[in-house]
């Protein structure tokens, strides 16, 4: 992923100015930033899903092929879970890897059955309907399509909100076996904490602009955070 020079506006509100940012194989970067700052509105731009109305300019490349004239080609390529994992509550989760896979029309190595197990998904619940799933279950459903269509670039909105901290660290581990697979991973999130454990570089979006982010454990103080947040670390 090369983003170069992004601006992005609503009206007289600008939401992105000037971003840069790219993005390597097997490296995972979290961005942080207050509400409103435009982190989702960063990966709704990077996936061509801007409200119609909004101004953008700048250049979004992913690998090395522009959205727009390549969509198709791009998108199968990338795994995008939202901040409400999207899978359909009535179909259970093998139903949705095979309906998501027939839909991006990419040819798996293995049946849905092994992708849920490198997930960690139980096998009891395999065939439940996914409207019985927890938050977490179902972002392990998402990331098993991830894995299933052997996505390069993996795309995280909120990816910790709702958890408890069991599923918070099993998710962590899986952002892990994610890049550890090859993929390039970018994640939204206000969880520094988690992003500390799986990221190799931090970002945090304020003003429109990112700036990176250095902490380490004994730096975490709530001085600190609140500091970065409002942009003055």
């Amino acid at each position: 992923l090369t983003i170069s020079d992004l601006h992005l506006a609503h009206g007289a509100h600008t939401l992105l100015h000037g971003i840069d940012l790219t993005l390597q194989a097997g490296e995972v970067v979290s961005i942080l930033g207050s509400n409103g700052a435009g982190k989702s509105s960063l990966l709704k731009c990077i996936l061509g899903l801007h409200e119609t109305s909004a101004s953008q300019r700048g250049d979004i490349r992913l690998f090395g092929l522009h959205l727009q004239r390549d969509r198709a080609q791009v998108l199968s390529r990338v795994a995008y879970v939202p901040e409400q994992p999207a899978v359909y509550g009535h179909l259970n989760a093998i139903e949705n890897l095979v309906y998501f896979l027939h839909l991006a029309q990419v040819p798996t190595i293995h049946p849905p059955a092994h992708y849920l197990q490198r997930v960690g998904l139980a096998e009891a619940s395999w065939q439940q309907p996914c409207s019985r799933y927890s938050k977490g279950m179902k972002q392990k459903v998402m990331l098993a399509l991830a894995l299933a269509k052997q996505a390069q670039l993996l795309l995280l909105d909120e990816p910790n909100t709702g958890l408890d901290p069991q599923a918070t660290d099993e998710l962590n581990r899986l952002i892990i076996q994610c890049k550890h697979s090859g993929m390039a991973v970018l994640a939204v999130t206000h969880d520094v904490i988690s992003a500390m454990a799986f990221s190799d570089r931090m970002l945090m979006l304020t003003k429109g602009q990112l700036q990176p982010v250095c902490l380490n454990q004994t730096a975490l103080t709530l001085d600190t955070l609140q500091a970065l947040y409002r942009g003055q670390a």
